[in-house]
């Protein structure tokens, strides 16, 4: 508090940034790593797969990873002004890997090549003409003497090559060895009619349609049969329909399980 002070005591503006750097690699890793969670986690609520939303997110960890690698080797410190601007690389390089990624999930096959190469074909001009259009935005800035926008010019430029690389190159090969299934409603390969219903679904839909055709049929012509019959006919409709056991009989076909009947005395005979 303010009242505990000494009457004197010595200050410098120094101590600012000295304070500053002693938890700045704290501050780093912890916002960085929310700043990597939060994404994860609206990744998967928006794409719906916990597996492509991991491979997404471990995709752009290492963007992050490989842009602070490139920060050494440039020669740019970890201060207040790089460490904004990596949690801001976090939100930038997540949008090329997403896009890929979602797409990826509305391709329908089983051939995990197949599928990422339409992802390709579908979205990878969108992605790199975005990323051409931030880079163009952050471009003039790499001439200024500043170092608070030579900084942010610099790492601006890092996370939108490392990016792009990351969504179009090396996450497209990731899908297809170990991408997830496509989505329930995922288009059909190109080739294959959209109309055509899924096999299983198909086969299905035929067994139920079948199954109730014949109850019906089977239903009308006892009824029909019944309707028929003379009063004093006491005999066994031709057609019957067992519904427990789920199969239409005809009375005399299976000879074999008649059991013969003995003729009670001679005059039968």
């Amino acid at each position: 508090s303010w009242t505990d002070l000494q009457p004197a005591f010595p200050y410098s503006e120094k101590f600012i940034s000295t304070e500053g750097f002693k938890i700045i690699g704290t501050e780093l890793y912890r916002n960085v790593g929310l700043a990597i969670a939060c994404v994860g986690l609206i990744v998967f609520l928006t794409i719906g797969n916990i597996i492509a939303a991991a491979i997404i997110t471990v995709n752009v960890a290492f963007c992050i990873i490989e842009i602070l690698g490139f920060m050494f080797a440039l020669g740019i410190v970890i201060d207040s002004v790089s460490v904004i601007n990596i949690v801001l690389a976090v939100g930038l390089s997540i949008d090329y890997s997403a896009h890929v990624g979602h797409c990826f999930m509305t391709k329908g096959g089983s051939d995990k090549n197949e599928r990422a190469t339409e992802s390709l074909a579908d979205m990878g001009a969108s992605v790199l003409n975005g990323a051409l259009s931030t880079f163009l935005a952050v471009a003039v800035l790499l001439f200024s003497t500043s170092y608070v926008f030579k900084t942010l010019a610099t790492q601006f430029a890092l996370t939108v090559g490392l990016g792009v690389l990351h969504g179009l190159v090396l996450l497209p090969v990731v899908l297809s060895l170990i991408g997830p299934k496509p989505f329930a409603s995922a288009e059909p390969p190109k080739g294959v009619d959209a109309s055509v219903v899924p096999e299983k679904m198909e086969n299905k839909a035929l067994a139920v349609t079948e199954r109730a055709e014949t109850l019906s049929a089977h239903q009308g012509a006892s009824a029909e049969t019944s309707a028929n019959k003379e009063p004093g006919d006491t005999s066994q409709p031709d057609v019957g329909y067992d519904e427990s056991k789920e199969f239409c009989s005809t009375p005399g076909a299976d000879v074999e399980d008649e059991v013969p009947v003995e003729p009670k005395n001679a005059d039968e005979v």
